[in-house]
């Protein structure tokens, strides 16, 4: 078995549990090192080597034998981890008292508390870390009043003394962790955000676009209903920028993205694929419904204008549309088809929408005009 995928418990993590992995790694780490070195421990005692006593040996036994337990049902579920956490704590907090009461010749047998306090805060965080601190004094100051711990009250008072001091550090440190957790949480949220949103628009960018586009694409094909893309492209975008400014040109197509935004349902996908090039991906809905549509944001952007320093800018836009078929391997099929219907609207003058229909030859750019006879487009 490979040693990654055993301290992962088998489980596969995604990118956003990365933390979680983080953890299942560090809680087997742990307990490879407690069951081994607790039966060794019990071993070593058996042969007289290190003797820690008959009833803390097999205490020690149980200990390796309960924690291999705990590793099989770690890997039955990811959401055990919070359970088998505690679960080890417990344990390890039974086993520590047992060696208190039962091996008084270990004058450093309240070190072992130390180390639950630490492990604690570091696999369950602060409140487990404060509770353990609290419930390894109360252990010490109780098997003291009932047992002869053969320690001096020096020594006691030292050890609690030294827990607590420990378990503040430890609080300081599990702090700033945490922090330091949160803070690349939302560093990673505003990447990803980055990553796939256009920096002017601030709708989906072409990257995302392309793997919503494939994910939504195989679906289509499986339970076979309408995939339709319709590719729009801002006629004579440049003369724009090179006779009013690239900053007219941002605000106009900012504009164009609000006005597509009043028209399109919040479950198209919609997105900003390059320059002045546009997607949008209709789920279960056919080329000619997606026609209404194409020619219902055409006639919009048609009439519409933005004014710039005093300036009536206007602008068309050309339609390129395509719909799924059952031949289709990949979504880059669809976009193909939609790019060639784009270029046949470009070569008939623009401001045009065009469809490819039963073959790549068979395109068609009629001019109907949207009336008051058509209705708006809506799912």
């Amino acid at each position: 078995m490979n040693i990654n995928n055993f301290l992962h418990s088998g489980f596969k993590f995604t990118d956003d549990e990365n933390l979680l992995q983080f953890k299942f790694k560090m809680l087997n780490s742990i307990f490879i090192i407690v069951a081994f070195f607790s039966a060794l421990f019990g071993l070593l005692s058996d042969l007289s080597i290190n003797d820690i006593g008959p009833i803390h040996s097999k205490v020690n036994y149980v200990y390796s034998f309960l924690t291999i337990m705990l590793i099989f049902f770690l890997r039955s579920s990811k959401t055990n981890y919070n359970l088998t956490a505690y679960a080890l704590l417990i344990i390890s907090l039974i086993t520590f008292t047992s060696s208190l009461i039962f091996v008084p010749q270990d004058e450093f047998r309240m070190i072992w508390f130390y180390l639950l306090v630490f492990v604690a805060y570091m696999i369950s965080g602060k409140m487990s870390g404060l509770f353990f601190t609290l419930a390894s004094i109360v252990v010490i100051l109780t098997v003291n009043f009932f047992v002869d711990m053969q320690l001096s009250q020096v020594a006691i008072n030292s050890g609690i003394l030294g827990l607590i001091i420990g378990s503040f550090l430890s609080s300081i440190y599990t702090n700033k962790i945490t922090d330091y957790e949160n803070s690349l949480k939302q560093q990673n949220s505003s990447l990803s955000l980055l990553a796939s949103t256009d920096y002017l628009t601030g709708i989906m960018n072409r990257r995302m676009f392309n793997e919503i586009s494939e994910r939504y694409f195989q679906t289509a094909q499986k339970n076979e209903f309408c995939l339709t893309l319709l590719l729009l492209d801002l006629d004579h975008f440049k003369k724009v920028n090179d006779t009013y400014g690239h900053q007219a040109g941002d605000q106009l197509l900012k504009r164009f993205v609000e006005t597509l935004e009043r028209i399109l349902n919040k479950s198209d996908i919609f997105a900003r694929i390059g320059g002045e090039e546009f997607g949008i991906l209709l789920s279960q809905v056919s080329s000619a419904d997606a026609y209404i549509l194409a020619e219902q944001i055409r006639k919009e952007i048609e009439n519409d204008f933005m004014t710039y320093e005093g300036q009536d800018i206007r602008v068309t836009i050309s339609i390129g549309i395509s719909e799924n078929r059952k031949t289709d391997t990949a979504f880059e099929n669809i976009f193909s088809r939609a790019d060639m219907a784009l270029y046949k609207a470009k070569e008939e003058g623009r401001n045009k929408t065009c469809y490819v229909g039963s073959s790549n030859d068979d395109l068609h750019c009629p001019n109907s005009i949207i009336d008051n006879n058509v209705p708006n487009y809506s799912i």
